[in-house]
């Protein structure tokens, strides 16, 4: 299923809300709240970066909690933080390119707090 419009408003905001999800859920989310009763496309993958997003803070906040609490395991945390980090920019970023050539987003890991 292809987007049938590849600039309009409605694909530059999924766009935002999947290179936003690198950060976190805050942005994702923020655009699902603006899009949601109004363009299908871009709600639909805000909620999906907005799940991705989440999942991400929530695989970064025990690698932080063991970097920062667990002073011989510290460097675990700190290697954890940094694969996580690059996973979600690398997924993040294959997203934007799917999203950007008409595709809806699919991410392989989500906790699923917002409906699509």
């Amino acid at each position: 299923m292809a987007y049938q419009n590849l600039g309009g408003p409605d694909v530059k905001a999924a766009e935002l809300a999947q290179v936003g999800a690198i950060l976190g859920p805050v942005i994702p989310l923020l655009v699902w709240l603006n899009r949601r009763n109004e363009e299908p496309i871009s709600a639909r993958d805000a909620a999906s970066a907005t799940n991705f997003g989440t999942f991400v803070l929530v695989a970064f906040l025990p690698a932080t909690v063991l970097r920062l609490y667990a002073p011989w395991l510290g460097w675990v945390g700190a290697i954890l933080q940094v694969m996580i980090v690059v996973i979600a920019i690398v997924l993040c970023l294959q997203a934007y390119g799917s999203v950007k050539k008409g595709v809806p987003a699919q991410y392989p890991v989500e906790i699923p707090l917002l409906r699509r």
